[in-house]
């Protein structure tokens, strides 16, 4: 295939896919979407301003809080994640407690960029395949802790996760900020439970994705198994199928998020 190339005072060097490139249009220098050729019967790229790039993000902050409680929990560490609840104890008897919710973020990834960086140059959630192979995703992941404490022997329900617009940083933690605009879920029948060890994972449409992506570049996100503010400040002695612990940030698999971003929209 042909390439774009200009010359650099001592040889032709290829224009990278890209922002680069620019053209004067009679008015003013403009970056184009693509440029093509004719081969004599077809017009060919041989530069576009597409280039798809797949980062994955680990995350580098993570607590969990219940309203009833009113502060960040630390059991059985800090930084676990835990979602659901679990009112009734070894006699049989009740707690009246509301769910529990974790909330975690995301900063730098393998390359060394922040997610910031990142969504300031490709600001765009795609679904085409990278330009350096392989295949596009977009996902948040996250892994239930393995030891028998973690909850629910076989997990299943619904999960929902979105936008949490405090910060981890807080000294106490607000289900006022479980922004409920853009959440999306995840849904395990019974038959195929989420069991010790194993891995939730969210992979949302494109849209629902860029929604979110937008926030995190800064911002937590939260996750429970309650589907309203209203519904994760509500206590009683209920026990959820949901309830569980994840891993956190620094712990042996903390949640990554994996996108495919874009110069231009898809």
């Amino acid at each position: 295939m042909a390439t774009l190339k200009y010359y650099n005072g001592s040889a032709w060097t290829p224009v990278a896919d890209g922002t680069a490139f620019n053209y004067y249009n009679g008015s003013a220098w403009t970056n184009p979407t693509k440029v093509q050729y004719y081969d004599g019967s077809n017009w060919q790229t041989a530069w576009q301003k597409s280039d798809p790039v797949k980062y994955t993000f680990v995350a580098n902050r993570s607590k969990y809080f219940r309203h009833t409680t009113g502060s960040w929990g630390s059991s059985p560490s800090a930084a676990s994640l835990r979602t659901g609840a679990w009112n009734v104890d070894s006699g049989g008897g009740t707690y009246s407690n509301s769910t529990y919710v974790g909330v975690f973020g995301f900063s730098t990834e393998s390359g060394g960029q922040t997610l910031a960086q990142v969504l300031a140059t490709r600001p765009y959630v795609t679904s085409a395949a990278p330009t350096a192979g392989g295949s596009a995703e977009n996902s948040i992941k996250l892994r239930r802790q393995t030891p028998t404490y973690t909850g629910y022997g076989s997990a299943y329900g619904t999960w929902y996760l979105g936008k949490y617009t405090g910060e981890t940083t807080d000294g106490t933690p607000d289900a006022d900020d479980c922004n409920q605009t853009g959440k999306i879920t995840k849904t395990l029948a019974s038959g195929s439970p989420l069991t010790a060890g194993g891995y939730l994972t969210y992979t949302p449409s494109v849209s629902e994705m860029q929604v979110l992506a937008d926030h995190m570049d800064t911002n937590p996100v939260w996750i429970t198994n309650k589907n309203s503010i209203a519904n994760i400040k509500a206590n009683g002695g209920f026990t959820n199928t949901e309830y569980v612990v994840f891993y956190g940030t620094g712990e042996t698999t903390p949640p990554t998020l994996t996108l495919t971003l874009d110069y231009v929209a898809p």
